[in-house]
């Protein structure tokens, strides 16, 4: 699981960053850096929704959205929460 403390990049602001930053970490099965085609598999969210969240055109996604991500981009609850917006 990819977490904050393994990244030798400087942290990110916002979620958007962070999942882009987290996905390029990884590689996909050419051995190239993830591609948002190849996370779409691993996650099963659309390419469209994807590309939303990593620009930050949605920044407070569903649980359900919010589940497929961290099995998709294998991330720890605690490391995505610091993004979420808080209570409103």
């Amino acid at each position: 699981m990819a977490n904050l403390s393994e990244c030798n990049q400087e942290i990110p602001t916002t979620l958007a960053a962070f999942l882009r930053q987290m996905r390029l970490q990884q590689t996909g099965e050419n051995g190239k850096k993830m591609s948002l085609t190849a996370m779409h598999l691993r996650c099963g969210l659309s390419v469209p929704v994807l590309s939303k969240l990593e620009t930050g055109r949605v920044t407070d996604p569903s649980g359900s959205t919010i589940k497929r991500v961290l099995d998709g981009y294998q991330l720890s609850f605690d490391d995505f929460a610091k993004y979420l917006p808080g209570p409103k």
